[in-house]
């Protein structure tokens, strides 16, 4: 009787324990550089959405670099095709996809997802803060997927 109770529990725990590391994997990452581990990083002190493509992409693989350094699981944090939000100091976010861990311009700025600092995203003018469907389009997903591809 016993066993039946402590293989039981164990069933239990171990299903919570699998739902629980998925909520929080599936809830994403949003990175604000006013972090101390962030603010100094030389690449980041001058971004903004206003900046140009190339300037994000150097300043979000440096961010995620950082990001995967404090990690408990630095070579597994950030995979390939996986996208975070990042707050640069003025205040404008947008979204970034990595495409490539180990290359230094290894994460791209996706299209359309760019809030200019003080703007909630919300007005019909201004693209929304969340990467969805209905604001990517077709380009922009194949650009995308070419991303993910030249990578591997």
């Amino acid at each position: 009787m016993k066993r039946e109770h402590v293989i039981s529990t164990a069933k239990v725990g171990f299903w919570a324990l699998l739902l629980s590391a998925y909520s929080v994997g599936a809830a994403g990452v949003m990175i604000d550089v006013f972090g101390e581990d962030y603010r100094d990083l030389s690449q980041v002190a001058v971004t903004s959405v206003d900046s140009k493509a190339e300037q994000r992409s150097l300043s979000a693989a440096q961010i995620a670099a950082v990001y995967r350094a404090q990690s408990g699981a630095p070579f597994s944090s950030l995979p390939p095709g996986s996208t975070f939000k990042v707050v640069w100091p003025d205040g404008s976010s947008e979204y970034v996809m990595v495409v490539s861990p180990s290359s230094t311009g290894g994460v791209q700025p996706i299209p359309g997802t760019q809030v200019a600092a003080g703007k909630s995203g919300k007005s019909s003018n201004q693209p929304r803060n969340v990467p969805g469907a209905s604001e990517l389009t077709e380009t922009d997903v194949q650009e995308m997927a070419t991303w993910l591809e030249a990578a591997n």
